[in-house]
């Protein structure tokens, strides 16, 4: 009779195809032989839903992620992230600040870490603040000649792009304001102000270029949707009085598609099956029927911090918008409270390697 722990390779292989990331753990965990298949990068796990990363446990300092398909919290060591800043992720890598303003790469899933070159220096205290986004071309996972892009404050908003083998950040001259950043169709895309801008020769000179005009109205997120890139702007609202109980909410989203050609935008309400995920994270795009749960045609979302009052209402702008019924729906428990210095991030599971 043959042993589980004697199947073969290829059919391991093709079950490790339908594993969450959970359970992948639970498959590598029962003997040698099937952690060994885990292991191996041609033998890719399922897609992954976003988990939500957020603070620590204050009790035994291991990370906490929440799981939108099981409903349930997961705990995990990550000693890495100890006394670091996060500024979101990028095909599940973090980009991580330290105290002494140095940047890394970080894969909380596989522990691979890419160290950066030193940022420039500004005051500690204000560290969080200044960090505004960092994007990636591709998964370094699967591509070693990526581009990272970075986008940090210093009296305005400054730019800089780095790629392995470079000892240093290179900045390029940008606008004041810069609302999002995404690599698109082989190029680096920015929505500043009131124009999209396009950085050409990113590995020589780096330089922007006018595209087309926006026309821009709240919070905004440039995405990738299946190909086509759409502007979503995230619309606020104050449910307090000025000045003593200034308490921002989201309030609804408006999605425009954008024809980079004839450049001209559309207004888009249907998503079809899939949901997008939102915060300060890259945005992410999913197919809802592949998971359980997940709400088609949807915008899920994280708080941005846009608080006076932080130790009141932590990072409550927390939430799932349904674009159909034009309504916002909890997705998370609302009475768990979260401290507004780590709002809580998207983050899918980058598991190429165990």
């Amino acid at each position: 009779m043959v042993s589980w722990s004697d199947l073969c390779s290829d059919a391991l292989g093709h079950i490790i195809g339908f594993l969450s990331l959970p359970d992948l753990q639970s498959f590598s965990a029962v003997c040698r032989n099937w952690r060994w298949v885990a292991k191996q990068n041609n033998c890719s796990p399922a897609e992954q839903l976003p988990w939500l990363m957020m603070k620590e446990d204050a009790s035994t300092k291991k990370r906490k992620f929440y799981s939108l398909t099981e409903k349930r919290h997961y705990y995990i060591d990550i000693p890495e992230l100890h006394n670091q800043c996060w500024i979101g992720s990028s095909f599940g890598w973090l980009f991580i600040v330290d105290g002494k303003f140095i940047p890394r790469l970080f894969n909380p899933f596989t522990r691979e870490c890419y160290k950066l070159p030193l940022l420039p220096k500004f005051e500690e205290d204000m560290l969080q603040e200044r960090l505004v986004k960092a994007v990636l071309s591709h998964d370094p996972s699967k591509k070693s000649d990526f581009t990272v892009l970075f986008l940090y404050r210093i009296n305005l908003t400054k730019m800089a792009v780095w790629r392995p083998g470079e000892n240093r950040w290179r900045c390029i001259p940008c606008m004041d304001h810069v609302a999002d950043a995404i690599f698109f169709r082989g190029n680096f895309y920015l929505a500043c102000s009131s124009d999209l801008f396009l950085i050409s020769d990113v590995g020589s000179n780096p330089t922007m270029k006018l595209v087309m005009p926006l026309l821009l109205s709240g919070i905004e997120y440039l995405v990738d949707f299946m190909g086509e890139l759409l502007l979503v702007e995230r619309h606020l609202t104050n449910l307090g009085e000025w000045p003593h109980h200034f308490h921002v909410v989201t309030k609804r989203f408006a999605v425009h598609k954008l024809n980079l050609e004839e450049k001209t935008s559309s207004e888009c309400k249907d998503f079809g099956d899939y949901a997008i995920f939102l915060g300060t994270s890259c945005p992410l795009v999913v197919n809802s029927q592949l998971f359980p749960g997940c709400k088609r045609n949807s915008i899920y979302f994280t708080d941005l911090g846009i608080k006076l009052y932080p130790e009141v209402y932590g990072c409550d702008d927390i939430g799932v918008y349904d674009f159909p019924r034009d309504a916002i729906e909890p997705y998370y428990p609302s009475e768990i409270f979260h401290p507004f210095a780590e709002p809580p991030i998207w983050l899918t599971p980058n598991i190429n390697k165990l």
